[in-house]
């Protein structure tokens, strides 16, 4: 099971996410939910990195195949627009998980957490 928590902040506003696990759905190379889950990630990534000035705090892991993990948490600093953008990129993020795991729940739990250091 892949498992999907974003971290929020004291006010409810997403701050970063953590990726771990393996889907388990199929094959590795034929595993839809891990491709969907992977693409959803790969996208914010990418939107974060070209809307944000700052780098965000990025850590993967592949130890193997069935141990995947990836950590994004946003720079501290962010201006007011570069958070509203970041902030819409991972609310957006943790829409398409959530509809992900509407249709495989059972390959897929999304959660919300407020201290981060008890995920990692």
């Amino acid at each position: 099971m892949i498992r999907v928590t974003f971290f929020e902040n004291e006010s409810g506003k997403l701050r970063g996410f953590q990726a771990k696990g393996h889907a388990g759905y199929a094959l590795k190379g034929d595993d839809i939910v891990c491709a969907g889950v992977s693409t959803l990630i790969q996208a914010a990534a990418a939107g974060l990195e070209k809307f944000l000035s700052e780098q965000v705090h990025l850590t993967e892991r592949l130890a193997d195949p069935q141990d995947v993990f990836v950590k994004l948490m946003l720079p501290e600093a962010l201006s007011g627009e570069e958070e509203k953008a970041a902030r819409v990129i991972l609310e957006t993020l943790e829409l398409g998980m959530r509809g992900v795991a509407g249709s495989y729940g059972k390959y897929l739990e999304v959660r919300r957490c407020r201290d981060e250091l008890k995920e990692v």
